[in-house]
């Protein structure tokens, strides 16, 4: 039924776009913000705040499933799918930056780069910082979020259902809530490691391989690197770009690579998968 339920969520996904309408976090806001009054070491904090909406949703699929053929739990776990997607507008984010690099826009790319990383004060624009610079920051930004948003939740549903998809997704919005010091970083380190050296390995098989082999085999070795680094350098050996006669134009040619290398290796995912459901 993990299969069906997928397929609902992507026929549901390109019917109703970025599903601003079921992204509405503040249940859990609210919750976050009454649990952090119980004063618990910061680990237990994690689990309470991310493992009782967990074991609510397990009961709830647990009891959907004997009930009508279990269609209803096929249409609960689209719904927790498409909750577990990533936030926002990706493609539009893509778009946006395309469009700052191809008007030379170094300062609006720049303030854009901060607003996406919620690092510092947009405001303050630091003179010393090279275009090269901003736009290899920003492109491994897009890549891990390229990844977190779609391939991880569709890893951990696959596997393990959608109480994984939703879990993985709670503790990004802890991650972003508390910051880059919290237990939240360990346990998205580790959920990590297995899905993005599979997307990784399909980089190089919906790209190029021959320009993306050897960035695959070190990235492989390293087993210690944050997945925005290994992504960024597999998948910019992969995508590839068509060279520009400025580095605006080259660096919006260099996006649309991204953005077309993450869409070809989503629909290699959706065959692997159908071909795994198929054959199980």
């Amino acid at each position: 039924m993990n299969f069906l339920a997928f397929i609902v969520a992507l026929v549901l996904r390109q019917l109703w776009g970025a599903e601003a309408w079921l992204h509405r976090d503040g249940w859990w806001l609210d919750w976050r913000d009454r649990a952090n009054g119980f004063g618990l070491l910061p680990w237990l904090q994690l689990v309470l705040t991310v493992g009782l909406p967990l074991l609510l949703v397990l009961l709830l699929l647990d009891l959907l499933r004997p009930l009508l053929f279990g269609l209803p739990w096929i249409a609960a776990a689209a719904l927790v799918l498409l909750y577990a997607f990533g936030r926002g507008d990706f493609h539009a984010r893509i778009a946006r930056y395309r469009d700052y690099c191809e008007r030379g826009n170094r300062e609006g790319a720049w303030l854009y780069l901060r607003e996406e990383l919620h690092a510092g004060d947009p405001q303050e624009v630091d003179p010393g910082l090279e275009p090269e610079q901003l736009h290899q920051q920003l492109q491994a930004s897009l890549y891990y979020d390229g990844f977190q948003r779609w391939f991880a939740v569709v890893f951990w549903f696959v596997l393990l259902g959608p109480a994984a998809a939703l879990g993985y997704r709670l503790l990004q919005l802890y991650r972003e809530a508390e910051g880059d010091d919290g237990p939240a970083v360990v346990l998205l380190f580790l959920l990590d490691w297995l899905p993005v050296r599979l997307l990784l390995a399909t980089f190089a098989i919906a790209g190029d391989f021959v320009r993306s082999r050897d960035e695959l085999v070190a990235a492989l070795l390293d087993t210690w690197a944050d997945g925005s680094t290994l992504l960024l350098a597999v998948g910019s050996a992969a995508a590839g770009s068509a060279s520009g006669d400025s580095a605006s134009r080259q660096a919006a040619g260099d996006v649309a690579a991204l953005a077309g290398l993450l869409f070809r290796s989503g629909v290699v995912w959706v065959v692997v998968i159908a071909v795994f459901a198929i054959l199980a």
